[in-house]
C-alpha cells in the first residue's frame, strides 16, 4: 500500500464537495481532518462533521499558540487545520480527507508534496447558484459566491483529478476510481 495519501477535495461552492468527501471517505475508511472555524453552523451543518465550530476566542488561541497548520480569513470568518488532527493519522499509516479551498490545497501540496491527491469538483455556474439558494443563503452571499466562481474553476488546472458533479451515483463513482487509483 503506497501513501498515506492526503486527499483533498476542493472545487467550486456548490459543488457538493462535503457531501461526496463524507460518502467516500466514510466507505473507504479513510480519515476525515476537519477544519476549524468561528462561523456559525449553517441550519444545514452537521457539528462535527462539517467542521469544529469554535469561538473567536479559542482560534486566537490555538493560533497564538502555532497549533494550526494554515489559517484563512473568508468574510469575516476565520478557518484553520489542526496540525496534530492532520499528523496522527499519517504517523499511524491511515489515510486522511480534507475538504479546502484553493488556496489551502495549494499549501497542503507544498508542504506534504505528492502526499497530496486534489480531487476538484465543480458544476456549473447555473447549479451553483440553485444549490446556495435551496440552502437559505441570502442574495448578497449567493453574488459573493458567484463572483468568486470563475477563480475558483481555473484551479482545476492544477488539480490531479477533475469531476463535474452532474449526477451524484456516476460522481461517486468517478471519485472512487480516481482514489482507488492511488492505493
Amino acid at each position: 500500500m503506497a501513501g498515506p495519501y492526503i486527499f483533498v477535495f476542493t472545487g467550486t461552492s456548490g459543488s457538493g464537495r462535503k457531501t461526496i468527501a463524507h460518502r467516500i471517505g466514510t466507505e473507504l475508511g479513510i480519515v476525515p481532518v476537519l477544519s476549524c472555524t468561528t462561523r456559525k453552523a449553517r441550519t444545514t451543518g452537521v457539528k462535527n462533521q462539517d467542521y469544529h465550530y469554535i469561538s473567536r476566542d479559542q482560534f486566537n488561541e490555538l493560533d497564538g499558540q502555532g497549533q494550526f497548520l494554515q489559517t484563512a480569513t473568508i468574510g469575516k470568518e476565520r478557518y484553520g487545520v489542526l496540525s496534530h488532527e492532520l499528523d496522527r493519522p499519517l504517523q499511524d499509516g491511515r489515510h486522511v480527507y480534507l475538504v479546502l479551498n484553493s488556496e489551502a490545497a495549494t499549501l497542503l501540496k507544498k508542504l506534504y508534496g505528492d502526499k497530496v491527491i486534489r480531487l476538484f469538483i465543480y458544476v456549473d455556474k447555473g447549479t451553483v447558484r440553485e444549490r446556495l439558494e435551496s440552502k437559505g443563503m441570502s442574495y448578497d452571499v449567493v453574488e459573493r459566491y458567484l463572483e468568486q466562481y470563475p477563480e475558483e474553476v481555473v484551479y482545476r488546472k492544477q488539480c490531479e483529478h477533475v469531476i463535474e458533479n452532474v449526477e451524484l451515483t456516476r460522481t461517486l463513482e468517478q471519485i472512487r476510481v480516481a482514489i482507488q487509483s492511488h492505493l
